[in-house]
């Protein structure tokens, strides 16, 4: 049973407000470039120490580097320009639309780099990086230069699969593809199924797809049905989620789960005792060793303090669990 998180962090907090005072001074054009980068890298240290000390033993860099899930990779792309602001799901986030206006290319590593910084300041602590899932990228971009929407779909799948070979061979312990949009779109099933299997093709470190904001009952059988090691499912959203049933009674003998029990997107902290029981109910359906027990999605719906909080209940959960 490992106790992780999803992907992203809260940038800012009540008093940490260096990466705020930075970029307004960097687009006053009173900090230079290098000046603006070494901020990132200082807020990124500071948000995995703080995962490390909630207890994570699985972190991520806290995508402090990121705008939102698109716009960060899609400017790392050829054949992208930003366009505007679209509603992140049903949240109150926003994300920049990116608009495909050619053939895509990457113009340099996408996530490479930043992994290598935050594995070498976590010292011994394992980092996972997180690409937001090719089916996700493509449906949210405005698609205006390929032909068909599953052409765009293979190209960025070609280019997802590229990173993931080099996460893999400069030492990523697993590459993790976050992939809300799979959720909703059940009629897509066999275009994002071939796209996942694009990018996994000839990985040689394990593959964790994450899902979030629904259960998965309308994409369960495509779902697991994947050549992924790892599946993360959320179980907070909705009035009447399934995904427990699911799991109870179809989970896959052979695949990981990724167990998303506390609510990221509610401030209110779960009681420890509780949580505990949810996993140990799980771990007598799928076998404890197969856990990765995480928030439901990534934290930076909330305030820092309680996303590290929240962190910090889900570990003493763990802990109970285990007896330690």
């Amino acid at each position: 049973m490992v106790i992780t998180v999803v992907d992203n962090y809260p940038k800012i907090s009540e008093t940490d407000q260096r990466l705020r005072r930075a970029i307004a001074a960097w687009e006053d054009g009173k900090l230079s470039d290098a000046e603006l980068a070494s901020v990132y890298d200082e807020v990124t240290q500071t948000v995995i120490r703080e995962q490390i000390e909630a207890g994570i033993e699985l972190v991520t860099d806290g995508q402090i580097r990121w705008d939102d899930a698109l716009s960060y990779l899609a400017r790392k792309l050829e054949g992208t320009q930003r366009g505007g602001l679209l509603r992140w799901f049903d949240n109150n986030f926003y994300f920049r639309q990116p608009v495909i206006v050619g053939k895509l290319r990457r113009k340099e590593p996408l996530v490479v780099d930043d992994w290598q910084k935050a594995q070498k300041w976590a010292g011994a602590m394992p980092v996972k990086p997180v690409l937001t899932g090719p089916y996700t990228f493509a449906k949210l971009s405005l698609n205006e230069h390929y032909a068909h929407f599953a052409d765009l779909l293979a190209d960025v799948a070609t280019l997802w699969n590229e990173e993931a070979k080099a996460l893999a061979a400069a030492g990523a312990p697993m590459v993790q593809l976050s992939e809300p949009a799979i959720l909703f779109h059940p009629e897509d099933a066999s275009l994002w199924t071939d796209a996942i299997r694009q990018v996994a093709e000839g990985v040689t470190v394990p593959i964790a797809l994450y899902t979030f904001f629904a259960d998965a009952s309308r994409v369960w059988d495509a779902l697991m049905a994947l050549p992924i090691q790892i599946i993360g499912l959320d179980f907070c959203s909705g009035e009447e989620n399934r995904n427990a049933d699911l799991v109870r009674t179809s989970f896959p003998a052979e695949k990981k789960l990724g167990l998303g029990i506390v609510d990221a997107r509610n401030i209110k902290p779960e009681p420890v005792d509780e949580l505990a029981q949810q996993i140990e109910q799980v771990a007598s359906w799928v076998n404890a060793e197969r856990l990765f027990v995480n928030p439901n999605c990534g934290l930076e719906f909330l305030p820092r303090a309680d996303a590290k909080r929240k962190l910090e209940t889900l570990s003493a959960a763990v802990r109970k669990v285990r007896g330690d």
